[in-house]
């Protein structure tokens, strides 16, 4: 059953550039995954598709309901949530269960609750099943970013929607909350829009299409067929190259030949008739025939190098014209002081046990433990946003903190704006050479970030970070996040090779090992 219909899409950027163009596809009741690299245009893409941003050109037709989850939770939206409860629609029938306990005899709070009397019971135990706090009035923006899109993912799913487009649902998820997951999309009876790089979710896919500088591909419905045509792709593509580039190479020689050989003859003709040996009626005939085949010849090569031009101007156009990225953190000043010591610490909110512990130089930590038990909160009150519970926090030297929500880039600013305001230590030519070699080349510097994709603004977040005063402590709050495969392993070797400290926190166990953890803090309930 089509659900959806997309004909002849096109999105243009700010400077005129079409982010994508041309692209159609039929969304059925089946799992579609969406890959492909940050910046491709996979959530401005979903945003057509649910009707949140109109095309520059193109129709699209859907025959369902849709419900999104959207890559990005911007602040003003978590407000917008207000408590759990109302997340919910829950809370007019809560506030009227309280006030007929309290003795309220009004006819409209018996209507409110309508039979739902085992309403409290009921939800506590959804509550838990889902990993959330059990008090249904708690702010949404108090909740872990594991919780918050456990609980956005659970109204998903319980909508009446027949199509649901979740943008990397699995960002801020632990373990369990990404299994938990995969088992609500088996169990959908709609079907899916799925976007994500994460290996295990793209599994689930009945169909995995991609989106890259040259349009919409499907490559089936395995993550491992799909990994195995891309390779097949890119090496064809390579022997495609090499073989048009010799072509082109060797009909260029045989054409420099050929003039060669073209040239003595006219040079022998002009002596034959400069010494008359021959009869001049003869000498024409010779010249004009050997004119024409000269002229044929040339016309064949001539034809022959535009095919073989086209071919290599067709091949080209397939090879991603985005340059590799490279990624590195600011050199540090050697030292073997204590950068932070934490006495008794005990949280304002979350299940960490209290905290005695200290840093030193050269400490690369890994923050371990489930959604909700207090991660977030803790890099918070080490930096000294949150105050403690109790205990002590002694900073003893500079603190950056990255969080979830990329909260110190100015979204209305550009790239460079921010980037001169957060690095005021750097010219802004060098901060132009910084930002080209995360992605952001020549007129991109000026897009306003608010434009920017998640994965995207992580990397100008984390280029922000890391190039604070590093004698300093880096605090970072799942930095994987958004980050396609590449970008992955990018910020992975940066984080490897980083002389400094950092505590970090991941969910993916891979990721962690590759950036050079040589410690672990592990808190569990």
């Amino acid at each position: 059953m089509t659900l959806l219909h997309a004909q002849s899409l096109t999105v243009l950027l700010p400077h005129g550039e079409p982010l994508f163009s041309d692209l159609s596809i039929t969304l059925q009741r089946e799992v579609t995954a969406l890959v492909g690299k940050n910046g491709s245009g996979k959530s401005v893409l979903a945003a057509v598709l649910s009707g949140q941003r109109q095309p520059d050109e193109g129709k699209i037709t859907a025959d369902s309901n849709i419900v999104v989850l959207p890559q990005l939770t911007e602040t003003a939206d978590l407000s917008a949530l207000g408590t759990v409860a109302e997340a919910l629609g829950l809370d007019t029938c809560l506030q009227a269960l309280s006030r007929i306990e309290a003795g309220s005899c009004d006819p409209a709070d018996f209507e409110a609750v309508n039979d739902q009397w085992d309403l409290p019971v009921q939800l506590s135990r959804q509550l838990k099943a889902l990993g959330l706090p059990d008090d249904p009035w708690q702010q949404c923006s108090n909740l872990s970013g594991g919780e918050l899109t456990r609980l956005r993912l659970w109204l998903c799913f319980q909508s009446e929607a027949g199509l649901l487009i979740l943008d990397e649902p699995s960002n801020h998820l632990d373990q369990a909350g990404r299994a938990w997951l995969a088992q609500q999309i088996t169990d959908f009876s709609g079907g899916i829009f799925l976007i994500s790089h994460d290996q295990q979710l793209l599994k689930l896919a009945d169909c995995i299409y991609e989106l890259s500088h040259t349009g919409l591909a499907c490559y089936g419905h395995d993550i491992a067929d799909y990994r195995l045509q891309k390779q097949q792709e890119a090496q064809a593509l390579t022997n495609g190259l090499a073989k048009a580039k010799q072509q082109m190479t060797s009909l260029t020689r045989q054409h420099q030949r050929n003039e060669e050989k073209a040239q003595k003859r006219a040079a022998s003709g002009n002596r034959d008739r400069r010494s008359s040996s021959q009869s001049k009626l003869l000498l024409d005939f010779q010249k004009n025939s050997a004119e024409s085949a000269a002229s044929s010849r040339k016309q064949k090569q001539d034809q022959q190098l535009t095919q073989v031009r086209e071919k290599l101007k067709t091949l080209q156009a397939k090879v991603d014209p985005a340059k590799p990225l490279s990624f590195s953190t600011e050199a540090v000043r050697k030292q073997s002081a204590r950068l932070l010591t934490l006495t008794e610490l005990a949280l304002v909110r979350g299940k960490v046990p209290t905290v005695s512990r200290s840093v030193w130089y050269g400490d690369k930590i890994h923050l371990q433990g489930d959604n909700g038990m207090g991660k977030s909160t803790l890099l918070k009150t080490l930096l000294g946003e949150l105050p403690a519970k109790s205990g002590e926090v002694q900073r003893h030297g500079s603190v950056c903190y990255l969080d979830q929500h990329f909260s110190l880039l100015n979204l209305n600013d550009s790239i460079l704006e921010n980037l001169l305001r957060l690095c005021p230590a750097y010219p802004a030519s060098e901060l132009r050479t910084l930002a080209a070699c995360i992605g952001f080349r020549r007129e991109r510097v000026t897009q306003l970030v608010s434009t920017l994709s998640g994965g995207e603004r992580m990397r100008l977040a984390m280029l922000v970070v890391s190039h604070q005063y590093q004698e300093g402590l880096l605090l970072l709050d799942e930095p994987d996040n958004h980050l396609d495969l590449a970008g992955k392993a990018l910020m992975a070797q940066a984080l490897n090779q980083h002389q400094g400290s950092y505590i970090l926190v991941s969910h993916d166990p891979a990721f962690v090992s590759e950036c050079g953890v040589n410690q672990h803090w592990a808190f569990t309930q």
